[in-house]
């Protein structure tokens, strides 16, 4: 009696898993080809398998585990020409070491890391969030000068999620659209933590917000607002970085302004600009460094002190996108277009085309940049 009782708790107790658990994510195939700005230079190709999983579990009324991961195998002449960046990508660079590089050949690399692993506590108004997570304080589509804990690249279109940081963020709803918030993010030593508080509330048809806090020795100031202007999405953020006594840098503004309207036949159109108070203001210069950090931060959004941004978006039937986007750098005259076509193929099974090309004189922002051609196939379940 004692073990038929025993058996029917365990299968109460993984019943209960099953309904408080969830799993999914999707499969990508990716090919690449790179056409450098010589024209005496051979096409490059490169391969990419990528498969990400998300996880949830609801641990009871109050309590949230999620985690994700992203494997990931690169194959092709890109790695072999580049190993010190592909190498690269065993190294966390967060609080917690979530990143391991499973082998690395001359021609291939395979590689795990967890984006995603944290802890969420939710009674009433109150949140809390503990462990690697994204902490989403940007309010612009393209440039986020107010996401300071966790920047990402407008190039890196294949990263949906975008990074997360190592953080403890807590938030307490003061009304339906207000909220005050403090982070937390993590660090080996003082110097390299952030800590910020904001405060975001709501006036007429505006979101507004301001925060203020220490970045790695960097004392913030930041604010930003969404809104409309007769139909037409309006938003801006800025952030104003204090260099603290150890740092060689002057202090520096980041801000961006976009504008965006929605057509009633589903065209989009949006117009994006950014400022950076310490960017090159000259003709030429040494860009190559922007293209190959993979850490980008606030204010390394951008090297240059002025960047326009333009882009349309068309839904040629329900099942295919098109859109155009360019990318302009006034003071040198240099420029990038990405055109994409994206096709939902069946339900769960979509294929994206995207090129990006980089144009201008040598030595200019987009001039070296040469042109890249993507083709994807992408399962989601």
């Amino acid at each position: 009696m004692a073990g038929h009782q025993a058996l029917a708790q365990k299968d109460s107790f993984l019943d209960s898993l099953k309904y408080k658990t969830s799993l999914d994510g999707y499969v990508k195939y990716m090919h690449t080809v790179v056409i450098p700005e010589s024209d005496t230079s051979e096409l490059i190709t490169d391969n990419f398998f990528h498969n990400r999983l998300n996880f949830q579990w609801d641990l009871s009324k109050h309590w949230t585990f999620n985690t994700s991961m992203r494997n990931r195998l690169f194959w092709g002449e890109l790695v072999r020409l580049n190993p010190e960046a592909f190498a690269s990508l065993g190294y966390d660079p967060g609080f917690l070491d979530l990143s391991i590089l499973w082998s690395n050949g001359d021609s291939y690399a395979l590689h795990t890391i967890f984006d995603r692993l944290y802890f969420t506590y939710e009674k009433k108004n109150l949140s809390i969030i503990t462990g690697r997570h994204r902490v989403n304080w940007g309010m612009t589509i393209i440039w986020n000068p107010n996401d300071i804990f966790n920047s990402y690249s407008f190039f890196d279109f294949d990263y949906e999620e975008r990074p997360g940081s190592d953080a403890i963020e807590i938030n307490y709803y003061t009304s339906a659209t207000s909220q005050i918030g403090l982070v937390y993010e993590l660090s080996d030593s003082l110097k390299g933590s952030s800590l910020a508080a904001r405060y975001r509330w709501n006036a007429k048809t505006y979101d507004f917000q301001v925060f203020a806090g220490y970045q790695r020795q960097n004392m913030v100031l930041g604010g930003g607002w969404a809104g409309d202007i007769k139909g037409a999405g309006f938003r801006g953020e800025g952030t104003y970085f204090i260099s603290g006594p150890d740092l060689p840098q002057e202090n520096q503004f980041v801000g961006s302004m976009d504008l965006d309207y929605a057509f009633p036949k589903g065209l989009i159109l949006q117009v994006s600009y950014l400022f950076n108070s310490t960017g090159s203001n000259s003709g030429t210069g040494d860009y190559s460094a922007f293209y190959l950090d993979r850490f980008l931060t606030v204010q390394t959004l951008s090297p240059v002190m002025h960047n326009l941004f333009f882009q349309g978006s068309y839904p040629v039937s329900p099942i295919v996108n098109v859109t155009l986007a360019t990318m302009l750098n006034p003071s040198d005259g240099s420029w990038f277009i990405g055109p994409s076509v994206s096709w939902s193929i069946v339900e769960n099974f979509d294929f994206l085309f995207n090129g990006q090309l980089f144009r201008g004189d040598p030595m200019t922002l987009f001039g070296d940049g040469g042109s890249f051609l993507f083709m994807r196939l992408k399962y989601s379940f």
